[in-house]
């Protein structure tokens, strides 16, 4: 049987659970003290490995020093009986994976403002010298203002020197670029490659390089999209342009 949810986590005050993640819980939490409202994704005792708080010390690391308006900000990383957890801003909305499953209608200026949106944050996050690794629409949250913010560093990478390691993959399949799935050493291009992908699913609400996990890979490495047009008639070219440019 499931072990109940904890009623606190460290210092704060259990709302509610708002998920299960691959390797935590995700809950809305307050804060005590100042009344304000906060997620915190804490690491589930049947997934407490040396990899679950690597991941989650890469991204404590990688994103709590990070502000910027599209990335979401990391408050406290502590423990809470022995696991790790990290309180984080509360964003109330839903993902852009959320939004692309459900294929919202939403005019095409609205979604490049999504995309404009991510590619302020990952500048920002670049020019700090952080790689995320893992863009995907599961990691991009859409606030009730419609504003996009950036989730989920634990894949990032600080120092460009390490940013991966030689024949190790690191990424979601669909969204990866050809130097990861290569296993080699990457810069902040595969995160440009990764919003490209993005870009086309957004438009069009069908996957750039859909398919099984190998199938997913030769397209990849192989392989173009259809042309956006396709799908999207009235696009404006330069769209196309960018895309191509991004892949």
């Amino acid at each position: 049987m499931a072990a109940p949810d904890p009623t606190t986590i460290g210092r704060y005050e259990v709302v509610s659970r708002l998920g299960l993640g691959g390797m935590g819980s995700l809950y809305l939490a307050k804060d005590p003290k100042i009344g304000r409202l906060l997620a915190i994704k804490l690491v589930r005792q049947e997934f407490d490995t040396p990899d679950a708080r690597q991941r989650f010390a890469r991204e404590a690391q990688s994103a709590g020093t990070l502000r910027h308006p599209n990335i979401v900000t990391i408050f406290d990383v502590d423990e809470h009986e022995g696991l790790p957890f990290i309180a984080m801003e509360y964003i109330d909305g839903e993902t852009l994976g959320e939004i692309v499953k459900r294929k919202a209608l939403m005019p095409v200026t609205k979604k490049l403002s999504w995309v404009e949106d991510l590619c302020g944050g990952l500048a920002y996050a670049h020019r700090q010298g952080v790689i995320h690794r893992d863009i995907k629409p599961a990691n991009l949250m859409v606030d009730t203002e419609g504003s996009l913010k950036i989730l989920d560093f634990g894949l990032a990478r600080r120092d460009a020197s390490k940013f991966t390691q030689s024949h190790i993959i690191i990424g979601t399949p669909n969204y990866m670029s050809p130097e990861q799935i290569r296993g080699v050493n990457i810069d902040t291009r595969s995160d440009i490659f990764s919003v490209g992908a993005l870009l086309y699913e957004v438009l069009t609400y069908k996957e750039a390089f859909p398919g099984a996990v190998h199938q997913t890979m030769h397209k990849i490495l192989h392989e173009e999209p259809e042309p956006l047009d396709v799908y999207v008639p009235a696009l404006d070219p330069a769209v196309q342009r960018i895309l191509d440019r991004a892949l």
